[in-house]
């Protein structure tokens, strides 16, 4: 699963529902920028990217382009929502899932 797949749901009532993947998001403040890809929730690892920064600048390397990602622990994966745009009403107020609410791909 990614961001822009197309899934099914149990939303906040536990009705299967159908809806497109928009984002992930972590109610974690140190959870501030996250990714999704391919089943598996990132944030910024302030720790990891500040070592890599240190080893590209002894290493006379170009600067780091971007952060560095590192998979969500197990123990804060509770933490970890999607926000889902529903098919019956795309353009409406999106759903807020977890990930263990996803019952499967669409189609």
């Amino acid at each position: 699963m990614n961001i822009g797949d197309e899934v099914k749901y149990l939303n906040e009532y536990g009705e299967s529902c159908i809806g497109t993947i928009q984002g992930v998001l972590s109610d974690m403040d140190s959870y501030d920028e996250m990714k999704f890809k391919d089943g598996v929730s990132y944030y910024v690892s302030k720790k990891k990217t500040a070592a890599e920064k240190l080893r590209r600048k002894k290493a006379k390397k170009p600067p780091l382009a971007s952060p560095v990602f590192a998979p969500v622990k197990s123990k804060n994966l509770a933490s970890v929502f999607l926000e889902i745009a529903p098919s019956s009403d795309p353009k409406g107020i999106p759903d807020y899932v977890l990930i263990s609410d996803i019952t499967g791909r669409s189609g």
